[in-house]
């Protein structure tokens, strides 16, 4: 649990959060990304998870300018409801909601490791390959969920492409292959997260281009508000600064300008 203090005033841009979570009150979370507008905090990419959450999305960029959105098939969703008839339901409503409504990107979709004994990797792969071909056809960026198989997750873009780039997201997978991530037209966004290293995390900051280089909350995650998050966010903007030898100020702002190349935010 992140203890309360003063927050720093580095101008940042969440760049993964799930703000249209369930269990979040719009009307509260307005409140709070209007106290924090005060602090530093630029707005958010909003991402996608699964349809009965694209109202919700829809009704916060609507409440607030400063989040642009994304609408996926999570695999989690995808893992969570097994049944084909449920997910090609989900397919035709994420289609809908492209046709309907300005989204920034496609997104979640991906590969997830842990989810392999309920959703193999095949099932996965071709999920997968569905999500990139229909971001390249409407014209928009992709947002990658990646939990191991970043090998396979490669392959995948190969054979479909990113034509309009987008970001492998918490990037967590070998140092190694961030160059190949690179040559693939992503960015990566580093998250502040307590169950990974700290050593290669710093060793990834390091690694990754400076115009490649995105942090994020991923919030909700942890038992906290997304205030704590965004401290927390700010707390990481200071973590990849020491390893990269700049400043915290220096970082969040090219962070920024990152997410604006990517998602077409204006200045």
């Amino acid at each position: 649990m992140l203890t309360e203090k003063r927050l720093p005033l580095l101008p940042v841009f969440d760049t993964h959060a799930h703000l249209d979570d369930p269990d979040v009150s719009l009307p509260e979370l307005l409140r709070e990304l209007e106290g924090l507008r005060a602090v530093g905090w630029r707005g958010a990419l909003c991402a996608g998870y699964g349809p009965e959450r694209f109202l919700a999305g829809r009704a916060l960029c609507e409440a607030d300018d400063r989040v642009v959105r994304a609408c996926g098939l999570h695999p989690e969703w995808l893992a969570a409801h097994p049944d084909q008839v449920t997910r090609e339901a989900g397919w035709r409503a994420l289609q809908s909601e492209l046709d309907a409504a300005g989204v920034a990107a496609v997104g979640e979709i991906g590969l997830d490791r842990r989810a392999r004994d309920a959703f193999p990797l095949a099932s996965q792969l071709s999920w997968m390959d569905r999500g990139l071909r229909l971001a390249a056809e409407r014209s928009l960026p992709v947002v990658l969920h990646i939990v191991g198989w970043h090998g396979h997750a490669l392959e995948a873009v190969g054979r479909c492409g990113v034509p309009n780039g987008g970001v492998v997201h918490r990037y967590s997978g070998p140092v190694e292959l961030v160059p190949s991530w690179v040559a693939a037209g992503l960015y990566l966004s580093l998250s502040l997260e307590p169950r990974e290293d700290p050593e290669k995390r710093a060793e990834l900051a390091r690694a990754i281009p400076a115009d490649r280089l995105l942090v994020e909350t991923d919030w909700p995650l942890r038992d906290h508000t997304y205030g704590q998050a965004f401290q927390a966010l700010q707390d990481l903007c200071a973590h990849v600064a020491v390893a990269r030898g700049e400043t915290p100020l220096e970082v969040a702002e090219r962070s920024d300008r990152n997410s604006r190349a990517l998602w077409g935010r204006p200045a």
